[in-house]
């Protein structure tokens, strides 16, 4: 008889968890992106980590976004990298026009 009462206690608890959740879980979405929002206006928003180094309970440090990290105070901005550009493929002038096409079969 107690098995039974388990067996009914666990769907019970299985349907009312499940119902909870469709109720509480959108309006828990909505306050945390209004939370995000507000931060985001306030500007502590996506371009500000916090991470610590190897530590997790020792002192933070912060990284900041690259444009605000490499403004100097003259108002220049200093590029670490610069991707090399693609050459062009030299063909020869009497090699004709070139036409992309989608093969139809």
């Amino acid at each position: 008889m107690t098995a039974l009462y388990f067996i009914l206690g666990v769907i019970t608890f299985y349907y009312v968890f499940k119902f909870s959740m469709r109720l509480l879980l959108p309006f828990a979405m909505k306050k945390l992106a209004e939370r995000m929002m507000k931060k985001a206006q306030q500007g502590q928003g996506a371009f500000t980590y916090t991470y610590t180094s190897g530590n997790p309970f020792g002192p933070q440090s912060t990284y900041q976004d690259n444009n605000q990290r490499n403004t100097n105070s003259t108002g220049e901005l200093h590029v670490d990298y610069v991707p090399p550009k693609e050459e062009k493929r030299k063909v020869a002038s009497n090699a004709g026009e070139f036409i992309d096409f989608e093969e139809v079969k």
